[in-house]
């Protein structure tokens, strides 16, 4: 009977590894995709190619101010949160 609570007891924890890896890794392909699309693709470039020092110079303020709505939206949106609270289950689960 012990040994097949033994069978039963690494099947077990085999399959929480398991579970764990895949939660991990879906994790981070979600935050990689919510990075990719919140932070880099949601605004362009506001310099344009033909700009000089001067106009450069003039529109920092709007280049900070652009900068720190990028970083707000991005700790705003869900999906962020949804693959930290992910990684972090799968490094509990890893754990047990």
């Amino acid at each position: 009977m012990l040994k097949y609570a033994n069978i039963v007891n690494k099947a077990v924890v085999n399959k929480v590894k398991q579970i764990s890896d895949y939660l991990f890794m879906s994790s981070i392909i979600l935050l990689i995709l919510t990075l990719l699309f919140k932070g880099v693709g949601s605004k362009g470039s506001s310099n344009s190619i033909g700009n000089i020092d001067l106009a450069m110079h003039e529109n920092h303020g709007n280049d900070l101010k652009s900068q720190d709505s990028i970083v707000k939206s991005i700790f705003k949106s869900v999906f962020v949160w949804i693959s930290i609270l992910g990684i972090l289950v799968s490094i509990l689960l890893s754990k047990l």
